[in-house]
């Protein structure tokens, strides 16, 4: 029997959402490939456990090695695997794989009957707990009836199912670092710990403001632990984003409606992050610069401070325009064009 490997699922469902599928090619995972097709290090099992659905946590190291149910190499989320999955599982009777498998294969058919793989993120004043000795904290994960930059609208109860379905298992969302290598970790989307959680949740519940949650961050003793912990304590990593699936939403109808108004939501994982999607700090900081502004390094350098772009992508913003970097997919690049125009809107 196979344990539904939480984080493996969430990885197909941000491949799905970056539309990294490979529909037609046909599965293989020959014994002469090994781990090579997922990477190298061996038996690193956290590193390697996001691309497989299934994973038998009772077995031996030795059997662990061999990764039960890989669905993903490459980079892309083969159908065809997924295929041999929901099979594979249902003649085993693993049925929360089977059930996994079914689901994802839905989306990877039917992409526009149901939500993908979304990230909201809001600033959120959070306190840890009197002598911190434990780094233990809460905050806000989601606000109800707030429009956010994308305009979308999250209402209450949208994670009771979700939240009851965790309990169920006595398993919690994972609490990742700026969303782990999909949105670039500590050292970004190549270091190799982007995926290693920096904390546990240790309990959710909504309440009338929205999505209430408690953690605890671990490895105080190391420097990584240090830097994320010192870096929440002086308020520079202030944001908290939700990864989810809306899996019941509705649409708005008219211009000046919310785009989704979403009442039903599956949760992947809630990450402590550096830039908040719908921060109105950045909005505040775009009033107070936007009359100092007068040169295009001054531009420049106002894009990478205040936005978060990267060095090249403010560089051609301000050289170009923003024209420039009109496909690059970076939810800091939707949320800063919000902010822009937040503060047009606030100081015409």
């Amino acid at each position: 029997m196979a344990d539904l490997n939480l984080t493996g699922e969430s990885y197909a469902h941000s491949l799905i959402a970056a539309g990294s599928v490979d529909k037609t090619s046909p599965w293989s995972f020959e014994a002469a490939d090994g781990n090579a097709l997922l990477g190298k290090g061996g038996d690193d099992w956290d590193n390697y456990s996001k691309h497989h659905l299934g994973l038998d946590r009772s077995a031996s190291d030795k059997t662990k090695a061999r990764f039960k149910y890989p669905f993903a190499k490459g980079g892309k989320l083969y159908r065809s695997a997924l295929i041999a999955i929901k099979q594979r599982a249902a003649q085993q009777n693993d049925a929360a794989v089977e059930k996994a498998a079914s689901a994802l294969l839905d989306l990877v058919d039917k992409p526009k009957s149901a939500g993908g793989y979304d990230r909201k993120a809001i600033s959120f004043e959070f306190k840890f707990a009197s002598g911190d000795g434990a780094g233990t904290f809460e905050g806000y994960g989601s606000v109800f009836n707030n429009e956010d930059a994308y305009r979308d609208v999250m209402l209450p109860g949208a994670f009771t199912k979700t939240l009851a379905d965790y309990k169920g298992r006595g398993k919690m969302p994972k609490m990742l670092l700026n969303h782990g290598s999909m949105g670039g970790g500590l050292f970004g989307s190549s270091d190799p710990m982007a995926d290693m959680p920096i904390g546990k949740w240790t309990d959710m519940s909504e309440d009338s403001h929205g999505l209430n949650v408690k953690g605890q961050l671990i490895n105080l003793d190391t420097e990584r632990g240090k830097t994320i912990h010192g870096a929440m304590k002086e308020g520079q990593l202030d944001g908290l984003s939700i990864g989810y699936t809306a899996t019941g939403f509705t649409r708005g109808a008219k211009d000046n409606e919310p785009r989704r108004k979403i009442h039903e939501v599956k949760l992947w994982e809630v990450s402590p992050v550096t830039f908040p999607a719908n921060d109105q700090a950045t909005v505040s900081a775009v009033k107070s610069m936007a009359g100092q502004i007068t040169t295009v390094r001054q531009f420049e350098d106002f894009l990478r401070d205040v936005g978060g772009f990267s060095h090249f992508a403010a560089k051609s913003i301000a050289q170009k325009g923003f024209r420039a970097i009109e496909d690059e997919s970076d939810t800091r690049f939707d949320a800063f064009l919000a902010s822009l125009r937040d503060a047009k809107q606030a100081t015409a």
